[in-house]
């Protein structure tokens, strides 16, 4: 059945109706035929229903300043088969659903404004009188169910509503108008990260159709990154024999002679602001944590060897390099005095001959007098060295003993507040400030560390799976990897996930110059990269650490899964490139109880070479009763520019950390 419909806008005077009452900011529509006349009838604020009214009397009351609420429309004298159809638009409500000849338009009661009003005077085209089923909705659809937008960008919606005769008004909403705003005409803007549901709902509120809206950032805060598709290429190029760690003869693995009944794990030598392994007075020196594998104590060790010598026999074991009461020397320093275990670091020596130490001071338990968050500082010493002899080294304590670095106020590197703040560990975090390496670079001095963001450069939480910097890969890439992170389990490790390498410019007095951004971070990959390692080589910095699958959120890596990740640039500060095109140097997958099973493993260039020493160590502490951990043996990875490839047959001693070449 077709509708002969004839349109025309006009003040309702013109079809001989007055509402004197309705502001003067309300906009009053009509369709009319000439010479038909129109009764009408309103109701009034706080009055309720008038009589009856027609023909330009005034319907309502002026004055008084009370509202009009609802009316009532009837056509006099129309011709067969008209009817007149009308629909209120009501104060904080908006469109109401149409209605005709004499039905309520609006509400009573509720003190609600009646704005404007449509009418319409409708004819079928064989004289009957229309059905109001004809007007009802039975469909409405958009022209996207799923759309993406960068933060500060628009789209447009379109709605379709079937029947086409039916009235096509839609009203439309935002879940969550912090993310995404909607207007009147379908308009979308993106306010922030995150996700919305934008309705377009029928004004009689029975039929909806919704576009699930993703608003993300691109924003790599001007740092390089760690990226999801980066760690995807390595699960998928990990087996190759130019990344895999060399197998060891666990029958020909030894524990250190002279750390008898100690576990000996994470090491670094003595080196010289180059790089290179230093030569103290004839000797090669390893720093290395170990301890009691029955208390679990963690302290630094000093061991020394003559250079030349090679054999595991020949490292000797000057002791521990601090006493207990070398934390309470310093009595302003309040975090040395809550100190309860050492960690990693680096060594370097100085240019007037100065062991210059550099570590991460840990506070454990209340109990062993910490602090009980783990709190970690970086912290610096000078190590004094004495030759009793030709063939031994005294340590002769320490001076200068002093924290050095906090992670400051939290805006650029995460602070142990924040971690408290948080909750702990209860908030499934994991706070890092370890593993200080000392670097020069053209006078300057730097230590760079394992850290995570702070607040000004990409810190934790759900708006961070949002940003396509920290996903890298293609667009598509981005959608499909964000759509399956955003439904996975690892989803809030994710979001907590912030990892760092960290640089900070010293004094001469190794106090710090300035904080610097960090040179490379792992947002939404993992928490934890751990011993950071920098040096310069034939022009190009290159960048490493080490990392467990267990920390990461990536398919296809496994808990088992171990790697030194490495990265290029030609500034000290970036940005950084992934070597091999993905990031990987070495990858190891054994089971933690296999006695050949190494991490920590630890680059160290060699003078005029490519080849660079892979030190490492090897079986996890207190697993077996009669395997320590211990150095484990070195092997050589060869670097030529972006490309690195562990050398095939390379193995040489354990704990071994330099080799002559020619």
């Amino acid at each position: 059945m077709s509708i002969k419909k004839t349109l025309l806008t006009l003040l309702l005077i013109t079809a001989a109706v007055s509402f004197m009452s309705i502001l003067t900011t309300s906009l009053v529509k009509a369709e009319t035929i000439k010479q038909i006349g129109v009764q009408y009838q309103v109701h009034v604020q706080n009055i309720g229903w008038q009589k009856t009214v027609s023909n330009g009397a005034e319907a309502g009351t002026h004055g008084k300043s009370l509202r009009v609420e609802s009316l009532k429309l009837n056509l006099v004298n129309a011709p067969s088969g008209a009817e007149i159809d009308y629909q209120a638009h009501v104060q904080n409500i908006g469109w109401m659903n149409w209605v005709s000849d004499g039905q309520m338009a609006g509400t009573e009661g509720k003190s609600l404004r009646l704005e404007a009003i449509e009418i319409r005077i409708v004819k079928t085209a064989d004289g009957s009188t229309p059905s109001q089923e004809k007007f009802k909705v039975s469909s409405v659809s958009l022209n996207k169910s799923e759309d993406m937008l960068t933060v500060g960008n628009t789209d447009t919606l379109k709605a379709t509503v079937l029947p086409e005769n039916a009235e096509s008004k839609v009203k439309w909403t935002s879940s969550n108008n912090a993310v995404a705003t909607v207007d009147d005409k379908g308009k979308i803007t993106a306010k922030a990260a995150g996700s919305a549901k934008i309705t377009a709902t029928t004004y009689d509120g029975n039929k909806t159709a919704s576009c699930n809206i993703t608003v993300v950032v691109d924003n790599d805060f001007g740092i390089s990154h760690i990226t999801r598709y980066d760690m995807q290429k390595v699960a998928k190029e990990q087996n190759s024999s130019q990344f895999k760690v060399p197998g060891f003869d666990a029958s020909k693995v030894k524990n250190i002679p002279s750390a008898k009944g100690l576990d000996v794990w994470d090491s670094w030598p003595l080196q010289n602001a180059d790089g290179t392994v230093a030569n103290y007075k004839g000797y090669n020196i390893v720093f290395a944590l170990a301890g009691n594998p029955e208390n679990g104590e963690t302290f630094i060790y000093l061991f020394y060897q003559k250079t030349g010598q090679t054999s595991i026999n020949s490292w000797k074991n000057a002791g521990r390099v601090f006493k207990n009461s070398d934390k309470f020397v310093r009595k302003n320093d309040s975090y040395l005095k809550h100190q309860t275990e050492e960690w990693s670091g680096s060594a370097t020596l100085t240019s007037d001959g100065k062991i210059r130490l550099f570590y991460t001071d840990f506070s454990g338990s209340t109990q062993a007098g910490g602090t009980g968050d783990s709190n970690q500082t970086l912290t610096t010493a000078q190590v004094n060295l004495s030759q009793p002899d030709t063939k031994t080294l005294k340590i002769n304590g320490v001076s200068d003993h002093k924290s050095i670095f906090d992670g400051g106020n939290g805006t650029i590197y995460q602070n142990i507040q924040q971690f408290r703040d948080q909750g702990l560990w209860s908030s499934g975090d994991n706070h890092t400030l370890r593993d200080p390496h000392y670097v020069e670079n053209n006078g300057h001095k730097y230590i760079v560390f394992e850290s995570n963001t702070g607040t000004t450069n990409g810190y934790q939480g759900d708006d961070s799976l949002y940003n396509k910097a920290y996903y890298g890969g293609s667009d598509d890439f981005f959608r499909e990897e964000q759509a399956k992170l955003l439904k996975s389990s690892k989803k809030h490790l994710a979001s907590l996930a912030n990892g760092a390498l960290g640089i900070v410019e010293l004094n001469n007095d190794y106090t710090v110059k300035n904080t610097m951004q960090p040179l490379i971070t792992s947002n939404t990959v993992t928490d934890e990269i751990e011993r950071a390692n920098i040096f310069k080589l034939k022009d190009k910095w290159y960048l490493f650490t080490d990392s467990r699958g267990s920390k990461m959120t990536i398919d296809g890596i496994s808990d088992k899964d171990i790697y030194m990740l490495g990265y290029v640039s030609d500034s000290i500060t970036g940005p950084y490139k992934p070597l091999n095109g993905n990031g990987l140097v070495l990858y190891m997958n054994l089971d933690p109880y296999d006695i050949t099973f190494t991490y920590s493993h630890f680059a160290i260039p060699q003078a005029d070479s490519n080849n660079v020493i892979i030190t490492s160590y090897m079986t996890n502490r207190s697993f077996f009763n009669d395997h320590h951990s211990t150095f484990a043996p070195s092997f050589l990875v060869n670097i030529q520019g972006s490309k690195t490839s562990v050398v095939k047959n390379s193995t040489i001693e354990q704990g071994q950390v330099r080799i002559d070449e020619k």
